[in-house]
């Protein structure tokens, strides 16, 4: 995955590696109810859809805009969107 994410993106591992980081932190400090858990769960969920669909927003003029899309890279992408949306909607008690 990580060598599908360098090439699709041209972002380096290191990068993915310190948003899966932040995920693990945001989603430790959310179930331990520490204070600011969700908005860093929130924004490593938003990093992560920005970094996924930057290829998407590249302008290549020998390629179509078609063309820049495939289905592994959509779906990811889609998940992430998602993950962002339930972060961001999720009403504390």
């Amino acid at each position: 995955m990580n060598a599908y994410f360098q090439f699709a993106t041209g972002v380096s591992g290191w990068i993915y590696t310190g948003v899966a980081l932040l995920m693990l932190m945001g989603g430790f400090r959310t179930l331990r109810k520490m204070s600011g858990g969700l908005r860093l769960l929130a924004g490593a969920w938003g990093v992560a859809a920005g970094l996924l669909m930057l290829p998407w927003t590249l302008a290549e003029s020998f390629m179509s805009g078609w063309q820049r899309y495939d289905l592994g890279a959509s779906v990811i992408a889609a998940v992430s969107l998602i993950g962002l949306t339930l972060t961001v909607l999720h009403k504390e008690r």
